[in-house]
């Protein structure tokens, strides 16, 4: 079995796909054919050392968190109907490789059959911090709601699940990708690289931010435009707002199992949708993650098996 593995810190160079025996079946598995994982920023940001402070590694590890696949086996404590059956799921102990030995029946989920696994496993690292996000904002059909990385693999499920909320949204996003957020649904689209502040100037004022970037020379453009603003980040775990009626939150909380059924659900109803980048094959990692590094993004990029 073969499984990618980061051996340093030396970014994509550090990575390294390797040979391995497949772990025994125990009571407790579901022995899943992997057949696709997404591509997070967490990932690379890792391979290059970013995230020290607040995720210490030990290497070698098996990259990856998300997964999706068939299953092919099961323990004699695990439901034996999910023997060929769509699932996604995350392996805290590393994604990418060729079979999953999922030990941990809450963090496994059935796909509809009317959805597509390669749409589904876009849920885990997009949908989930987006709908974490709009939860713990609470957001409602009175707010305005900034998104920034709008265009992301978490910001066009943000832009979906927040006009299902009833919100108004305003995104930020590269001049190129204007027409693709339109599409996804953002009410307002703002050109990040040009003239921001100008820009800000000539909408109506947001009441909330979700941030999905961690830039703070964003973060500070926009608050000092604005006087009341509730702002959230799922990727800077510090920021002084400049006036005094602004707040500041970090979080990257889980969703629960309900949390997931409801998206699966959401999908089944075609009420949110994926949003497909670029299908890799695992061999092709360093390409993945240079694109997801270096690139801009239009929604995920998957790593296939």
């Amino acid at each position: 079995m073969k499984r990618i593995v980061q051996q340093n810190f030396n970014g994509v160079d550090g990575l390294q796909i390797v040979e391995v025996t497949a772990s025994k079946l125990t009571p407790l598995s579901v022995l899943v054919k992997n057949k696709y994982i997404p591509v997070l920023p967490y990932d690379w940001l890792t391979e290059y050392g970013l995230l020290k402070a607040i995720r210490p590694v030990k290497l070698p590890m098996v990259i990856g968190y998300g997964f999706g696949g068939i299953v092919e086996q099961v323990g004699m404590l695990r439901d034996k109907n999910l023997i060929g059956k769509k699932v996604i799921g995350m392996q805290p102990t590393g994604s990418a490789q060729e079979v999953i030995n999922s030990q941990l029946p809450p963090l496994l989920f059935t796909v509809p059959d009317n959805v597509a696994l390669s749409d589904a496993v876009t849920l885990i690292g997009g949908a989930d911090a987006a709908l974490h996000a709009i939860n713990s904002v609470n957001v409602g059909p009175t707010d305005t709601v900034l998104v920034t990385g709008a265009s992301g693999g978490v910001g066009v499920y943000l832009i979906q699940l927040l006009k299902l909320a009833g919100a108004k949204v305003i995104a930020l996003a590269s001049s190129g990708n204007s027409d693709f957020i339109k599409a996804v649904g953002a009410d307002v689209v703002l050109d990040y690289t040009d003239a921001l502040d100008m820009q800000l100037r000539h909408i109506n004022a947001p009441n909330k931010i979700i941030d999905t970037v961690g830039r703070i020379d964003l973060l500070q453009i926009i608050a000092t435009n604005y006087d009341e603003l509730a702002i959230f980040s799922l990727s800077l775990t510090n920021f002084d707002p400049p006036k005094k009626q602004q707040t500041f939150q970090f979080s990257n909380g889980s969703i629960g199992i309900s949390g997931y059924k409801r998206l699966l659900k959401l999908m089944a109803d075609q009420q949110i949708v994926a949003y497909i980048q670029h299908k890799y094959k695992f061999t092709d990692v360093k390409k993945a993650h240079l694109a997801s590094k270096n690139g801009h993004a239009q929604g995920r990029i998957l790593l296939t098996f």
